[in-house]
């Protein structure tokens, strides 16, 4: 066992939970913790806020502190879900909208009738990049988006699912700025963040580089499906992405709301809580249409059969954010998470730097989840 301290505080109704995170950075476990944390609200309370280990940033060590961040890959799209939710608790978007009702340019080359949930849960046939494309073109937000827009979709929109890895940040980023006159990295600041006092990124300013820990690089490729639709492995491989790109002060500084959100496990957590109606921020009817299932069927890339609602993943039968069917949330490549379990209140949010190589189904954030659920049924 390792001999970690664990920082923080917890109600110790919760020390299992404690003890599991401990247990996370034992040597001898799947995937060895080097530094992370883990918050969880239960019915509107913080009851475990922790974080133990160290970081690594430019060869240098340091102790991972309370406000460490990390980038945390896909759990990104969950935030710029919550985004797309609030501006239609505003009104200003309807999930059934067509995209091009706000993105003319878009209707080209078939896509004149997709809409905004086709695009959220992953059905719309631009889960990639058609024609090559580089890490360094990933920078340049406009050129993304014109060739999204001038792109033929893979498949007819709404007849398959195939998870949208990296353009879901363009595609909803680009239809969040133009209803809101903003990106949507500044709109998560100004009308989200900064009004609750959360601590997470996408697009983190400069000055705040001396506080994120480096990603460590998963020991091994994760495993794919066989067989990968042609389609589907193009999305894994134009570009190819590698963790360290998220290591450039230029990959830290530009906005990606699929893969690039920078923050802590309160954070998560705390943008999670925002998912209640309790909290203001949506209306149970906003929440009701957020969560609605659009797509059962079997991923093409996953080769699971994830149930995805508006930018977040239902729990359904997959279980993998525990016992509750109606829990929602998004994961991220390397471990990280988010979620949300309307049915007990809880808000969960973890992020580490040591990157797990799954792509579903993290030992440590099982763990945790698992550990979380029995405190709650004591």
């Amino acid at each position: 066992m390792s001999f970690v301290e664990v920082k923080g505080s917890w109600d110790p109704k919760f020390q299992p939970v404690v003890a599991a995170f401990k247990a996370n950075f034992d040597p001898q476990s799947t995937t060895p913790e080097q530094g992370a944390g883990f918050s969880l609200f239960h019915q509107g309370k913080l009851v475990v806020d922790i974080h133990a280990g160290s970081y690594t940033q430019s060869g240098a060590s340091a102790p991972w502190q309370q406000d460490t961040l990390v980038n945390v890959f896909s759990t990104t799209k969950g935030v710029a879900a919550l985004c797309v939710a609030h501006l239609v608790e505003k009104g200003l978007l309807h999930y059934g909208d067509r995209v091009a009702e706000y993105w003319p340019e878009f209707a080209a080359n078939g896509k004149q009738d997709m809409t905004l949930a086709q695009v959220l849960s992953h059905q719309s046939g631009l889960n990639a990049f058609d024609l090559p494309i580089t890490v360094e073109d990933l920078l340049d937000w406009d050129v993304c988006c014109k060739r999204l827009a001038a792109q033929t979709p893979f498949f007819p929109p709404g007849s398959r699912t195939c998870y949208q890895a990296v353009t879901f940040g363009f595609l909803v980023g680009e239809i969040v700025r133009r209803v809101s006159g903003v990106s949507l990295g500044e709109y998560l600041n100004k009308e989200i963040c900064q009004p609750n006092n959360i601590d997470f990124h996408i697009g983190l300013p400069e000055s705040q580089h001396g506080r994120v820990a480096d990603l460590l690089p998963p020991t091994r490729a994760p495993y794919m499906p066989k067989n990968m639709p042609a389609h589907a492995l193009k999305g894994m491989t134009n570009p190819l992405l590698r963790a360290d790109f998220m290591l450039t002060s230029q990959a830290r500084q530009a906005e990606l709301p699929a893969i690039n959100g920078h923050g802590t496990a309160t954070s998560i957590a705390s943008l999670y809580e925002l998912y209640r109606p309790e909290n203001g921020l949506l209306s149970s009817s906003t929440l009701a249409k957020t969560t609605e299932v659009n797509s059962t069927r079997t991923d093409d890339l996953l080769g699971l059969p994830v149930h995805w609602a508006m930018g977040l993943v239902v729990n359904a039968l997959a279980n993998t954010y525990g016992k509750e069917p109606t829990t929602f949330g998004h994961s991220g490549w390397g471990g990280s998470f988010g979620c949300h379990d309307p049915a007990n209140g809880l808000s969960i949010g973890y992020v580490c730097s040591q990157m797990s190589p799954d792509l579903v189904g993290d030992a440590r954030s099982q763990s945790l989840i698992e550990q979380a659920y029995a405190c709650i049924d004591k």
